[in-house]
């Protein structure tokens, strides 16, 4: 066999990856300082995205925290974070988690019932919710393309999750709620569907970040961003909706909670309560910022192509349909949000019925309610933002997305300026459109472009 080559770094390289390797290992082990199931995805999604990133062995060594001999931290059962998580999004001081139903053996009893669905559901939602975290133990270009194949298992386990709440719906004997329609006609009958609700909020977060993982990477062109921006608006307005539907039955379960106060409970059941609640503001604020600031992005990408400050390469061998097929094709399995047609994706990045003022005046409001939403989300203390133990890094990535909203309203203020001397033509605008990579932004998934003035 030839010789294999060796790399040869200089001292200074070497003891350079071992410092970080040294800091990065001592900053790893935080890990094992269990809080909650949120904060434990919110250390591992924020140490994974350093930059640089962990090398491999400490990323190992991550894995090996959380995954080793079937036991998460070395000291919890998978059932144990599942149901923690659950307590949290959508079944806050349920009796479904109650360990007292796995002791019922009366078939007829309906917690033999409810024990029984709930362990089948948590099989079923086990590999699923652990893929998450031995995904983001990867790199980044292979977090991507294994998410484009984990949404596929979301999908089909929110249909499971569907069939087996209603088994449970039955079971306890659940009062609807009722909710206004969207066509304001009578007020309709709504269940609170737990699991499913669980499982498609999953599937909504990882949908968009296939899509800011694709900023991230650099692999959309220039005038792509405006079509991607739009999407992944499109994903953040369905999870700002479902993460609505999701409050209004945890407000529900508090004012029950309350007026019907538990013997025994320690105040464990509030606490449960409360802390729901904190973790629905944080969804909400987290998908409003997205939707408003990818709004406003992708209003400034559409006016720079209008006005000829972004121009497509040419493409001999491809097409806007084709590319839109290539770029949708990881979401196309997914039943719902169901993908939008291609027609309706065009129309959504060409805006034909506004002006490019218009645009960009909607860009200003957008992008000032991102500005105000990532304002309250920066100042968020640990245990309401579910950073314990990640606080540091959290702060530092909202305030880098804070400043890209502010770069972004400075951008639609410089268009805005640069036409009000009445051309549209980019000659005579005397500006130019720069886009900085990833590197380069305050962020790595809002590409914010710079508007430069021409002589």
């Amino acid at each position: 066999m030839p010789p294999r080559p060796i790399v040869q770094l200089s001292f200074d390289d070497a003891f350079g990856h071992l410092s970080r390797l040294c800091k990065d290992g001592s900053e790893v082990v935080g890990v094992l300082d269990y809080t909650d199931s949120q904060c434990l995805q919110t250390f591992v999604a924020s140490f994974q995205a350093k930059k640089p990133q962990p090398l491999v062995y400490v990323r190992t060594l991550l894995q090996t925290f959380l995954f080793n001999a079937m036991e998460i931290l070395g000291s919890m059962s998978i059932r144990q974070l599942l149901d923690d998580d659950f307590s949290i999004i959508s079944l806050p001081a349920s009796p479904l988690l109650d360990r007292d139903n796995d002791d019922i053996e009366a078939v007829h009893d309906p917690r033999f019932a409810i024990a029984e669905q709930m362990e089948l559901f948590r099989q079923r939602a086990a590999q699923p919710f652990l893929d998450i975290l031995r995904t983001a133990c990867q790199n980044r270009c292979r977090v991507r393309r294994t998410l484009c194949h984990i949404i596929r298992d979301w999908e089909n386990l929110q249909v499971d999750a569907e069939e087996i709440d209603q088994v449970l719906q039955v079971k306890t004997n659940e009062r609807p709620m009722m909710q206004q329609s969207a066509a304001d006609l009578e007020p309709v009958e709504s269940y609170a569907l737990p699991l499913s609700s669980w499982a498609y909020l999953y599937k909504l977060r990882q949908m968009e970040l296939i899509v800011q993982l694709g900023f991230e990477l650099e692999m959309y062109q220039m005038d792509e961003l405006a079509g991607m921006y739009w999407y992944l608006n499109h994903l953040a307005r369905f999870r700002l909706q479902h993460s609505e539907r999701i409050k209004s039955f945890v407000v529900r379960r508090v004012e029950e909670a309350r007026s019907q106060p538990r013997k025994h409970d320690n105040g464990k059941a509030d606490e449960q309560l409360q802390r729901s609640l904190a973790f629905t503001r944080l969804s909400l604020l987290d998908a409003a910022v997205t939707w408003e600031l990818s709004d406003a992005l992708c209003c400034l990408y559409i006016a720079l192509r209008r006005l000829g400050l972004i121009v497509a390469p040419p493409r001999p061998y491809s097409n806007d349909k084709l590319r839109f097929e290539l770029r949708m094709k990881p979401f196309a399995p997914i039943g719902f949000p169901a993908l939008p047609t291609f027609d309706e994706f065009t129309a959504g990045t060409a805006q034909p019925d506004s002006t490019t003022d218009e645009l960009l005046e909607y860009g200003e409001r957008a992008v000032a309610g991102a500005k105000r939403g990532l304002e309250t989300l920066s100042k968020l203390p640990a245990n309401e933002s579910f950073s314990i133990g990640s606080h540091d890094r959290w702060v530092a990535t909202t305030k880098g997305a804070l400043k890209s909203s502010i770069a972004t309203g400075i951008a639609i203020s410089s268009v805005r300026k640069a036409l009000a001397g009445g051309s549209s033509d980019s000659s005579d605008l005397r500006i130019k459109a720069e886009l900085p990579g990833p590197d380069q932004t305050y962020h790595d998934w809002w590409l914010v472009p710079r508007i430069v003035r021409t002589a």
